[in-house]
């Protein structure tokens, strides 16, 4: 492969010459983002398949500190200086440019490698065989797959994996701003979104049953697993409990401690208590099929663009879906709950959450019969209602994950590879310890017999195990939360719960 020979000019852009070779090269705005040799060769790459011979690279960042998990995104514009001869006009490409991040505990941490085959595995393998799909698609008139953007280029070499992506912004797409709360038209827009993409399954699922089981035996969960590490758990854990802390404040203050409310309470405990089997229960797609889909997995406001209606900036008529690198076979419930309690504040969902509902189900019930389907039989709106309350609780938990972070400036966030940092070496330092206890237990039960044995287990069964005291007190130290944005968390977190037994989510966590 070719590698770029690259000056950078007094506009702060890398211009690229196809036939030369040279090292990695950095912007001058973007001294710790260099662009590597296997970037550039990608964005030859593109610039031949576009007839373009010379181009200039112009990157602007994405975001800031404490943003984007997985890595370090780019708005990277490639503009021609010199066409091929095949080429009669010159035309800029505007790209997404998303680069790994390489401190190796923030890896480890965040399953950087994981993520990023995931997301190169949707658009490389799962989308191709949607548009398959569409290929043979006979009613020209019905709706096609047309939600992701297009992937242009990926590598997974390890620890440099990059992806290269189509700006949708020159589509005119924008974000909306995570502290802006969505509207109306944006929840719709979102919604009808998501209904293609799970709908897509559902048609895949029954025209190509083997090439479906194939695709969703390969996509075992990157957020909840078995050996999930302790310290996510308690972080989690750590703003349950204190949304029931908050509540019970509250009803302490007013006298308002009905049944009812007590109720709400028991189900904050049932779901603090439970927050690795509650959420380990909800993402195994197995279970449920056939009426489990391949979802987005962090389906919130900002994996999601809109475009606004050309005569009113201020409504949104289209929506298109990025960032599945931690997409997963599961319920397709979990993608609205998770937006809805994450993303939205109870009074939108008191005026519209019945109506959100129905969109989504007509939207996938419509695309599926475009297919010559039938979604009675596919997705039953019985068993879509029966998801709906059984997995409810999802949604809350995934807003004690990130409810703390949607509240916060991009300033009050902490640094993600120091915390990373903090986690691996308690992780380190946890595992001695357990070695140490359990070889500390074998004596004890080699001394004392089995009763003495019998004991130190009912013992530690009632006990919060060394690990998890740590995880909690690290948690603790990089507590979110500031004086500003309690009240918001606050607001947010009570109206979720409270609308976990408005719409009858709360009795299947009964069970737990």
């Amino acid at each position: 492969m070719l590698k770029s020979e690259a000056a950078i000019s007094t506009k702060n852009a890398i211009t690229v010459n196809s036939a030369s070779s040279g090292d990695s090269l950095t912007p001058q705005q973007h001294q710790n983002e260099p662009l590597s040799p296997q970037i550039l060769d990608a964005y030859r790459e593109i610039a031949k398949r576009n007839a373009i011979d010379d181009f200039e690279l112009s990157l602007q960042p994405i975001g800031g500190p404490g943003e984007n998990s997985y890595g370090s995104v780019h708005k990277v514009l490639l503009t021609p200086k010199r066409a091929l001869p095949t080429l009669t006009t010159l035309r800029p490409l505007h790209t997404i440019l998303k680069i790994a991040p390489k401190s190796p505990a923030r890896r480890a941490h965040m399953r950087v490698k994981d993520v990023y085959a995931r997301e190169v595995f949707m658009y490389a393998t799962v989308f191709s065989e949607f548009a398959a799909l569409d290929a043979t698609h006979d009613a020209a008139h019905c709706a096609h797959f047309s939600v992701a953007p297009q992937m242009l280029f990926a590598s997974l070499e390890d620890s440099a994996e990059f992806i290269i992506f189509e700006d949708l912004s020159n589509a005119g797409f924008t974000i909306n701003s995570r502290t802006n709360l969505p509207t109306y038209d944006l929840v719709v827009c979102a919604f009808r979104a998501i209904a293609q993409l799970h709908a897509m399954s559902f048609v895949l699922q029954a025209r190509q049953p083997q090439r479906f089981a194939a695709l969703v035996a390969q996509m075992d969960d990157n957020l909840f697993t078995l050996d999930m590490e302790v310290v996510s758990l308690e972080f989690g854990k750590k703003y349950v409990r204190r949304t029931r802390h908050m509540l019970e404040a509250d009803l302490k203050e007013s006298g308002e401690h009905t049944p009812q409310m007590e109720e709400v309470l028991q189900a904050l405990q049932k779901i603090e208590t439970n927050f690795h089997e509650i959420c380990l229960d909800a993402v195994n797609g197995v279970a449920y099929a056939p009426y489990s889909v391949i979802c987005h997995g962090d389906f919130w406001n900002n994996n999601i663009l809109y475009e606004f209606d050309s005569t009113n900036q201020h409504v949104a008529t289209k929506a298109k879906l990025i960032d599945f690198q931690i997409s997963r076979y599961s319920p397709p419930i979990l993608d609205l709950v998770h937006y809805l309690y994450a993303c939205t504040e109870k009074p939108l969902r008191d005026a519209h959450f019945h109506e959100f509902m129905q969109i989504y189900y007509d939207t996938v019930t419509q695309f599926i019969r475009d297919y010559q389907l039938d979604p009675t039989i596919l997705y039953p709106e019985t068993i879509f209602r029966q998801q709906l309350r059984q997995f409810g609780a999802y949604g809350f938990c995934m807003s004690a994950f990130s409810v703390p972070f949607f509240v916060s400036n991009a300033s009050e966030l902490p640094d993600l590879d120091k915390v990373s940092e903090a986690v691996q070496e308690l992780s380190s330092s946890s595992d001695s310890s357990d070695t140490d206890e359990r070889n500390n237990e074998v004596g004890v039960e080699q001394q004392s017999g089995r009763s003495q044995q019998k004991s130190n287990k009912n013992d530690n069964n009632n006990a919060i195990s060394p690990k998890s005291q740590s995880a909690a007190e690290l948690v603790d130290e990089y507590d979110i939360l500031t004086e500003r944005t309690v009240p918001i968390f606050k607001k947010r977190m009570i109206g979720s719960v409270l609308d976990l037994q408005k719409y009858e989510m709360i009795e299947a966590l009964l069970k737990y």
